[in-house]
């Protein structure tokens, strides 16, 4: 017996982020060579999360 739950997301990509914000994926990339924009963890030279609760908050912060 398998029961099919869908498991909420937590982080999503730069593309998926940036998407979200609608912004630019270069924007997102700059803000981080700035120090701004929504809080990111850098996972790999190569792969940057943002936590959905954390866009949550940049977004309401921003409106």
């Amino acid at each position: 017996m398998s029961a099919t739950t869908a498991v909420p997301r937590l982080s999503v990509t730069t593309n998926e982020a940036a998407e979200a914000l609608g912004v630019a994926p270069k924007t997102l990339r700059n803000w981080r060579n700035r120090g701004a924009g929504p809080r990111y963890r850098r996972i790999s030279p190569t792969l940057v999360l943002y936590r959905v609760e954390d866009l949550k908050s940049f977004l309401a912060d921003a409106g």
